[in-house]
C-alpha cells in the first residue's frame, strides 16, 4: 500500500513540475509578413522578417519594427541568416545571389553563387562559421562548402546514398555550434559535422522551419512546438494556441513569435 501511495505521489509531483515548466502564453499583437519561413533571429534577440513589399524588417524583441532594408530588385529572399548581426546574409534562390548587409542593414557586397563557386543551381545556401558558405545542390545531391575569396569549393559531400531524390523537399540549411543541419520536409533534420560528414537524422517529417536556442533545435509540427536537445536528444513540447495554423516559430527570452500564412503573432511568455 505504501509503495502504491509513493508511486502516485511521484507521478503527481512529476506532472506538477511539467505544468510549472510550461509557459503561460499571452497574445500581444500580429504583424503582417509575406513569408512564414523566410525569417531569422540574431543572437541579441532581434527578429528579421519580410513585409508584404518584400522589404527586410528588423524587429526588436517586443516584435516592433526598428529598421528596414529595401532591396533594389523585387525578388523574395528565400532565406535570411542573421545570427551574426554584423554580417546578415540574404539568399535569393531565383537569381542565385547572396547579399551581405552590415549591422545597419546597409548592403556591403553581393555575388552570384554560380559564377564564383563554379556550381550549378543551389537550392539552399547558408553562411558557415568562417568566411565560407554552405550550399545544397538538389540536382547533384551534394552538400558543399565554398570559399568566396579563393573562389573554390573546399568541401563536397555526395548525399545520393542517404537521400532519395524523388522524395526530397529541402527547406533549410544552417550551421550551428560547429554542426550543419539540413531540413527535409519529408524525412526530418539531417545532421553533419563541420567537415560535411553525415552523422545522424532526427526523424520529424512535416517540419517547415527549424530554429536554435542554447543547446536545442526547435520547430513547429502540428499544433505543437518541439524542443530537442542536440546532445541528449531529450524532447520537450509546448502546446500552441489555436489562434492560427502555425508553420514556424522563433523563441525569445520572454516572447514567443508564431508564424502563419496570415502573419506573425507575438506572445509573451510567463
Amino acid at each position: 500500500m505504501f509503495i502504491l501511495w509513493l508511486s502516485l505521489i511521484t507521478q503527481l509531483s512529476a506532472h506538477a513540475q511539467d505544468t510549472l515548466q510550461a509557459p503561460v502564453l499571452t497574445y500581444s499583437h500580429t504583424l503582417p509578413v509575406s513569408s512564414p519561413t523566410s525569417i531569422s533571429q540574431d543572437r541579441n534577440g532581434y527578429l528579421y522578417v519580410l513585409d508584404n513589399r518584400l522589404n527586410l524588417l528588423r524587429l526588436n524583441p517586443l516584435g516592433h519594427p526598428v529598421d528596414t532594408y529595401s532591396p533594389q530588385g523585387r525578388g523574395r529572399a528565400s532565406s535570411i541568416h542573421a545570427w551574426n548581426p554584423l554580417k546578415i546574409v540574404l539568399f535569393y534562390e531565383s537569381s542565385q545571389r547572396l547579399v551581405l548587409l552590415d549591422r545597419f542593414l546597409r548592403p556591403v557586397s553581393s555575388f552570384d553563387i554560380i559564377e564564383i563557386s563554379n556550381q550549378t543551381i543551389s537550392k539552399l545556401a547558408a553562411p558557415a562559421a568562417d568566411i565560407g558558405y554552405w550550399l545544397f545542390n538538389e540536382t547533384t545531391l551534394t552538400l558543399s562548402k565554398f570559399n568566396p575569396l579563393a573562389r573554390g569549393t573546399t568541401i563536397e559531400t555526395p548525399l545520393n546514398l542517404i537521400l532519395d531524390q524523388e522524395q526530397l523537399d529541402m527547406r533549410q540549411l544552417r550551421e550551428y555550434q560547429n554542426m550543419v543541419y539540413l531540413l527535409d520536409y519529408n524525412s526530418g533534420i539531417l545532421v553533419f559535422d563541420n567537415l560535411g560528414n553525415y552523422k545522424t537524422r532526427y526523424t520529424y517529417p512535416g517540419v517547415e522551419y527549424m530554429g536554435f536556442k542554447d543547446n536545442e533545435v526547435y520547430f513547429v509540427k502540428g499544433n505543437t512546438l518541439y524542443f530537442l536537445d542536440l546532445y541528449t536528444q531529450k524532447e520537450r513540447t509546448i502546446t500552441l494556441p489555436m489562434r492560427a495554423k502555425y508553420n514556424a516559430a522563433l523563441v525569445g527570452a520572454h516572447q514567443l513569435y508564431l508564424f502563419s500564412t496570415k502573419g506573425m503573432d507575438v506572445y509573451t511568455m510567463e
